[in-house]
């Protein structure tokens, strides 16, 4: 509840607005992005960087800060409760890892709860601040051995690394409790890679190459886009570099008719167009606000598409029989590669959700499959570290799908070297570098004649 000195100010705390975006994440009430971009107005725009910073960094460190609570609590906050707990994460995660003074870090805690309109929580945030404070050390030698404190991950995602990677155990692990690199992706329909490199140290910029995508740069210290030279002139894009690996593996061709399902955020679609201006290509996407954001991308790129609201399954909402020639299929997935960007998968994906996006990727793969041409390719990826969502998904389709087969990455694209990730039985998986690309999956299929 807001205090008549808030409502009578524009802006509200960050903090304040911290506890709101994560109490509604751990409701599931949204992803942490979502939330951010729901509620990020709500402070000025100086304080963005701090109400970032205050809500990544909870996200981030959920597994061994929510540990420390449930074993700092006597009991659980009630449902009804959820901001206090969110308080108290935030609480912990002041104390812990940024520069504010513990007795502000604690005092700030304890006016939230009035803030909040709970008055009665006051002496125990409190004490349970003073506490961890007081033993931090203690606590941890006592949790260690929790995987969720020791690994910093949800205990069945550690289980699961453990037995499909063990010898990218180590560097999954600790690519996922990192901040990501900022990537960015050069319009080569505009500018070239060497051109842009220079633009940028006139700028004072430092950056280097990535050594996969003949199109990115890696920038060593992340800056705003706006800063970045021509930016809305469409010269560059902000994009991971193993995302952009997609559009070098389908290698577009002017005349090509091409399907991008699952398009959004458009990072892709706007790839595709700049390799290949003068391609046919369709974008398929379920969510409308998320359509918006394709249709912002290539507005700014000053490309077009054909966008489409609908689900990529649902062939009778939104395909005219006309077959592609290539089809870039991104779908729906745990997103287990991308953990540093999307740091509320740590709260809130479950095993039970993965057993829900299998379904729902063997539905798309297995539609979508009918939209392409005989002799046509299809492009299957994923963000994701699992297994079951990559390679099983692609030997169980080519199961019952006679006329697929499997080709090499680079059967479109001969210039493109294949030097990242590993091979496995369908495909190649991309594991996360803590100062390159994120994880990621990638498999060829051609539709025999």
């Amino acid at each position: 509840m807001m205090t008549s000195a808030d409502t009578n100010s524009v802006h509200q705390k960050p903090r304040h607005v911290a506890i709101k975006v994560l109490s509604n994440i751990l409701l599931k009430k949204g992803s942490l992005s979502t939330q951010l971009a729901r509620h990020q107005s709500s402070v000025a725009i100086e304080h963005a960087p701090l109400l970032k910073e205050l809500c990544f960094g909870v996200c981030h460190q959920y597994p061994k800060l929510n540990s420390i609570g449930l074993h700092l609590l006597a009991h659980p906050f009630e449902e009804k409760d959820t901001d206090l707990y969110a308080l108290l994460l935030l609480g912990f995660y002041q104390l812990k890892y940024m520069n504010t003074p513990d007795h502000a870090a604690i005092n700030e805690s304890v006016e939230a709860c009035r803030y909040l309109d709970k008055e009665w929580a006051t002496k125990l945030i409190n004490a349970v601040l003073r506490r961890y404070q007081r033993e931090e050390s203690e606590i941890i030698d006592q949790l260690i051995k929790m995987p969720s404190v020791e690994f910093n991950h949800p205990k069945w995602l550690v289980k699961r690394f453990k037995k499909h990677w063990s010898e990218q155990f180590e560097k999954t692990i600790i690519s996922g409790n990192s901040r990501p690199p900022m990537c960015i992706r050069v319009n080569e329909q505009q500018v070239s890679r060497e051109t842009y490199i220079e633009k940028l140290q006139e700028e004072g910029i430092d950056c280097f190459e990535g050594p996969y995508s003949p199109t990115s740069l890696y920038l060593k210290k992340a800056v705003g886009v706006n800063q970045l030279p021509n930016f809305l002139d469409g010269e560059v894009s902000v994009q991971d570099e193993a995302a952009q690996l997609s559009a070098h593996i389908l290698s577009p061709k002017n005349g090509d008719k091409i399907l991008d399902a699952c398009a959004a955020p458009g990072g892709k679609t706007g790839h595709l167009l700049e390799m290949s201006p003068f391609i046919e290509l369709t974008a398929v996407e379920l969510e409308p606000w998320r359509l918006e954001k394709i249709e912002s991308n290539l507005e700014r790129l000053s490309y077009q598409a054909d966008l489409i609201c609908a689900d990529a399954s649902d062939l009778s909402a939104w395909w005219d029989n006309n077959q592609f020639d290539k089809i870039l299929l991104d779908v729906p997935c745990s997103a287990t590669g991308v953990i540093r960007r999307n740091p509320d998968i740590k709260i809130n994906r479950k095993p039970a959700d993965i057993e829900e996006l299998l379904v729902i990727q063997k539905a798309i793969l297995n539609n979508v499959w009918k939209t392409l041409k005989p002799n046509g390719y299809m492009l299957y990826a994923t963000c994701s570290l699992l297994p079951e969502e990559n390679e099983q998904q692609i030997a169980d389709f080519l199961e019952t799908q006679k006329d697929a087969h499997e080709i090499p990455l680079n059967s479109l694209n001969e210039t493109l070297k294949i030097e990242w990730g590993i091979e496995v039985s369908h495909g190649r998986q991309l594991f996360p570098n803590e100062n390159g690309h994120d994880g990621f999956y990638y498999c060829l299929l051609k539709k025999k004649a």
